[in-house]
């Protein structure tokens, strides 16, 4: 209420509160009354959530396992004793980055930089295919 009208203002009397009058909503009020805060497509977005959030739900069970954020697999899966042997056996490799790749196919040499040591130019492992090396890949060196 405006400061200027407060002397028009009149208090309601008590007994002669107007009767309120219920109307009865028929279908097309109620539809108008769910749609009128929805936009235009609403329904639309809602079915598609809904078929996201199914195959999403399909993608996880068919992944089975679940990684955790660290890249590790839980606790349960850790196969120690195995680990164990395996750093018994084999010898740690040092962590290189490929900056070149020289020729091509099996006759192809790689220029390597291991950090804070040198570059070197090295062939592949018998291991290892040609094609799963490319340039800027980090790569496992043997120190031999």
């Amino acid at each position: 209420m405006p400061k200027e009208d407060w002397e028009k203002y009149k208090k309601p009397v008590e007994g002669l509160e107007e009767e309120k009058v219920n109307v009865v909503l028929d279908e097309k009020d109620i539809e108008l009354l769910k749609a009128y805060g929805e936009g235009p497509y609403a329904k639309e977005i809602k079915e598609l959530e809904k078929s996201i959030k199914d195959i999403q739900k399909s993608i996880t069970e068919k992944i089975g396992v679940k990684e955790l954020d660290t890249g590790l697999a839980p606790p349960s899966l850790w196969d120690l004793p195995a680990d164990k042997q395996r750093l018994r056996e084999e010898h740690a490799l040092q962590v290189a980055r490929c900056t070149k790749i020289i020729g091509e196919g099996d006759a192809a040499k790689y220029v390597i930089s291991v950090k804070h040591i040198a570059k070197f130019v090295v062939a592949l492992a018998q291991q290892v295919s040609p094609t799963d090396i490319e340039e800027g890949m980090r790569v496992g060196v043997d120190r031999a």
